[in-house]
C-alpha cells in the first residue's frame, strides 16, 4: 500500500510538506501542491480518510439539509438538480454527502443535531433560507461552516448562493408583455411565501408598474384548490396571462384551470425548467434558475472560505 511517507520521498518533501501539499494549505506554494499531487495520483496514493477524520474531528461529508417539506415534495426536480451540482464539486474535493429531510421544522433539526454530534459533520449546503429559522439558528450558534441556497435572513454575514430573483420575476413578466401584449397577467405562488417567491412577486410587481397595468396575486392553497380557484376567477374573469413561481405549483394550478375552463388556454411562463412541464400539452414559457449551477456554486464556497457570495444567472426559454 502505497503511504504519505512514499509520496513525499518521490516528491523530495517531508511528509508533513506533502500532507499539507494534498489538504490544498495555503502555506504550500502551487507549485508544489501540483507537484505532490501528481506523484500521489501517479502513484494512486488514496489517504486515511479516518486517521484524519479522527485527528480534525470531523467528517470528510458534506451535509445537505433540505426544507421542511412533506416527502411528496423531496422529489422536486429541482432539489434534484441542485443535489447533483452539491455531489459533483464535493466529490472533486474527496468528500461525500449526507441528507437531511424532516417534515417538520422541528424533525429537521433533530436530523442536523445528529448529523453534527454523532457523525461529526461540520459542513453544510442548506437547499433554503427562511426568517427566524431554527435550523440556520442552530448552525450560527454551533459556529459551523454553512452555506444557504437563497437570500440570507437580513442581519446575518450568511455565506449564499442565489438568483436575482426580482430581476428574474421581472423579465419574466416583460416577457409575457412583450410576446403576448397581455393586460391582466396573474401571479401565481404558495401560502408558504418563501422568500425567493416575495422577491420574484416583487420584480413582477414592479414590471407591472412599469407597464401601468394593476398586479393580480393567487395563492395556492393546501386544499381545495379546483374550488378555491373557481370562485377567484369568477372575480377574475379578465385574467389573460400566468406567471407562477415553480413548475409544481405551476402543474396544479393548470390543471384546475383546464378543469374550470377547458377551452382558455392563456398564455404563461414558470420559474424552473423541469421535464414535468412538457407533460401539460401546451407550449409553456420558463425561467430556467440553473439549478445545478446553484448546487455546485454553493458546494465550492464551502472549499472557498475567502469568497462570501456567488450570484447565478437565469435563462428564460
Amino acid at each position: 500500500m502505497i503511504t504519505i511517507r512514499d509520496v513525499a520521498k518521490r516528491a523530495g518533501v517531508s511528509v508533513s510538506t506533502a500532507s499539507r501539499a494534498l489538504n490544498n494549505n495555503p502555506r504550500i506554494s502551487d507549485t508544489t501542491r501540483v507537484k505532490v499531487r501528481k506523484i500521489a495520483d501517479k502513484l494512486g496514493y488514496l489517504p486515511n480518510y479516518n486517521a484524519k477524520n479522527l485527528t480534525l474531528g470531523k467528517a470528510n461529508v458534506v451535509g445537505v439539509i433540505f426544507p421542511p417539506i412533506d416527502e411528496d415534495s423531496q422529489d422536486n426536480p429541482f432539489y434534484i438538480d441542485m443535489l447533483r451540482g452539491i455531489n459533483d464539486s464535493s466529490l472533486s474535493h474527496n468528500f461525500v454527502l449526507s441528507v437531511a429531510m424532516g417534515s417538520t421544522t422541528a424533525k429537521l433539526l433533530q436530523n442536523v443535531k445528529s448529523m453534527v454530534q454523532q457523525a461529526k459533520i461540520k459542513s453544510f449546503v442548506v437547499l433554503y433560507t427562511d426568517s427566524n429559522d431554527s435550523v440556520i439558528k442552530y448552525l450560527r450558534q454551533q459556529q459551523l461552516d454553512f452555506v444557504v441556497i437563497g437570500q440570507p435572513e437580513e442581519g446575518y454575514a450568511d455565506r449564499f448562493v442565489d438568483n436575482d430573483n426580482v430581476a428574474a420575476g421581472q423579465a419574466a413578466t416583460d416577457y409575457l408583455i412583450k410576446h403576448f401584449s397581455v393586460k391582466h397577467p396573474l401571479f401565481v405562488q404558495s401560502e408558504h411565501k418563501w422568500q425567493y417567491e416575495i422577491n420574484r412577486r416583487l420584480g413582477y410587481e414592479k414590471s407591472m408598474q412599469i407597464n401601468g397595468l394593476a398586479p393580480t396575486l393567487f395563492e395556492l392553497p393546501e386544499t381545495n384548490l379546483a374550488q378555491s380557484l373557481t370562485t377567484f376567477l369568477a372575480n377574475h374573469t379578465q385574467i389573460d396571462a400566468v406567471i407562477s413561481t415553480d413548475d409544481l405549483g405551476f402543474i396544479s394550478f393548470y390543471q384546475a384551470w383546464q378543469t374550470i375552463r377547458p377551452q382558455n388556454d392563456v398564455p404563461a411562463i414558470c420559474f424552473n425548467r423541469s421535464s414535468l412541464i412538457n407533460l401539460l400539452g401546451q407550449k409553456i414559457a420558463t425561467v430556467d434558475m440553473l439549478p445545478k449551477e446553484l448546487g455546485s456554486a454553493a458546494a465550492e464556497l464551502l472549499f472557498k472560505q475567502q469568497q462570501r457570495q456567488k450570484i447565478i444567472e437565469y435563462k428564460i426559454n
